[in-house]
């Protein structure tokens, strides 16, 4: 008797071509649906804006295609493809983004959008080519709402009112600090909204190519390269704005510019720069090419950031916490009667008629990761008379840290207990984020 393979049921996620014309998508799309890599891609797809991930890699290899997705900033490893499914669900998405599927010595890129239920999305495609075979990137607009102001992110509001006072210092540095992929780009826009744009004239100076998201009433001026940076910059100057944002200062050279021309002509300057923290954020100005002296007499301030996952409130579970974990963590017994913990599958134990596990539903919110979208930690720094006793007496790293972490100033560590205590984050989450 002959068996059949059971048709593989697609979750109905509609896809929509990229194309130069109408009638070029409905080609595009005419194709990928009758390939034999179309129900794969739409799988994946679907298995990504399931667990609201935002990123997919794709490493073709010589034998095999590794495939992992980055959700709420981590990436996660999935099962890796055999080379001729993956080359089949590669030509079918190239086909979609209206791409050359036979190319694959140079770098493509293009868009498409899909819609699941409710929810519509585009997906950013980057194929190219690597010493390995080829590295493939769908980069997703997620559709919910991202926060526009650092209260909405996670920064008390006492916190928030300080650096909105810094940035009416008029004159003077004031840093942005955090690692990339660590919510840099949008604690950076958090910095840049929190002033008063309706009364100052802000305005950001980038390169182009790194160019960041849009704030409302902060305008933008793009330099280049480095040769013409010189003239832009003196040429924004004599506009007098009152505030000048610099995205993604890395280089001596830059930082050496803002402090002879930004800083002496009075103005506010503000700068984002890579640091784990507001006390590296200082020494690293010093790694940039600003003398202690400059930092002492330049600098308002530090806001750093780093990001928490937030559980997911529809499937977190609450438990008691252990006198000795509260210990280890500096709180007081009964401070805090419970914790919240990731929903864990291998505790579900309903079982069938016949004894067999039935395995745990997925949650809904989440895709069952446990975690649904991110929160910020922050620490404020200001210039005070720890900070220039610290510049003064030339501690190291470890000695500054101890030094202004003993004048009571909050910590990642601090703001992470209290996201612990209101049940917005794990143990496990926030260990992970104060290691990093």
């Amino acid at each position: 008797m002959a068996t059949t393979t059971p048709e593989i049921v697609l979750p109905p996620l509609a896809l929509k071509a990229a194309g130069d014309s109408e009638s070029q998508r409905e080609v595009n799309l005419a194709k990928v649906v009758r390939s034999p890599g179309f129900p794969t891609l739409v799988l994946l797809l679907a298995d990504t804006v399931g667990k609201w991930a935002d990123r997919v890699i794709l490493d073709f290899t010589a034998h095999h295609v590794g495939v992992k997705q980055q959700v709420d900033g981590i990436w996660v490893d999935l099962p890796p493809m055999d080379r001729p499914t993956g080359d089949f669900m590669l030509a079918t998405l190239k086909q979609l983004c209206n791409l050359d599927f036979r190319e694959r010595e140079t770098r493509q890129e293009s868009t498409f959008t899909g819609q699941l239920d409710a929810f519509k999305y585009k997906f950013h495609v980057r194929c190219q080519p690597v010493p390995t075979g080829e590295r493939v990137q769908i980069r997703v607009d997620l559709p919910r709402p991202q926060p526009a102001q650092l209260v909405e992110m996670g920064m008390r509001e006492k916190a928030y009112e300080r650096v909105k006072q810094m940035l009416k210092q008029g004159k003077g540095l004031l840093v942005s600090a955090a690692l990339p992929g660590d919510g840099a780009s949008m604690s950076w826009k958090g910095v840049r909204a929190a002033g008063d744009r309706f009364t100052a004239d802000f305005v950001t100076f980038e390169q182009k190519g790194a160019v960041e998201d849009e704030v409302i009433n902060v305008g933008s001026v793009v330099y280049d390269s480095l040769d013409v940076f010189d003239d832009r910059f003196r040429e924004l100057l004599l506009k007098e704005p009152d505030t000048v944002f610099f995205s993604q200062v890395r280089s001596p050279e830059i930082m050496r510019r803002i402090v002879d021309k930004g800083l002496s002509s009075n103005r506010l300057m503000v700068v984002q720069i890579d640091a784990r923290s507001a006390m590296e954020a200082v020494f690293r100005l010093q790694i940039l090419g600003m003398t202690r002296d400059e930092i002492q007499k330049h600098l308002v301030g530090v806001v750093a950031h780093k990001t928490l996952r937030r559980l997911c409130i529809k499937c977190r579970e609450a438990f008691e916490p252990d006198p000795s974990v509260l210990a280890k963590l500096g709180i007081q017994p009964g401070r805090v009667r419970q914790f919240y913990k990731q929903f864990d599958p291998a505790a579900y134990t309903t079982l069938d008629k016949k004894g067999n596990p039935i395995p745990p539903p997925t949650c809904p919110t989440c895709g069952g990761t446990g975690f649904f979208a991110r929160v910020g930690l922050f620490e404020v720094l200001e210039n005070d008379a720890t900070l220039k006793s610290i510049l003064q007496s030339q501690k190291k790293f470890s000695e500054a840290t101890q030094m202004w972490r003993a004048a009571g100033n909050p910590t990642f560590r601090e703001e992470g207990l209290a996201m612990l205590a209101l049940g917005i984050t794990s143990i496990e989450e926030l260990q992970r984020v104060l290691k990093s």
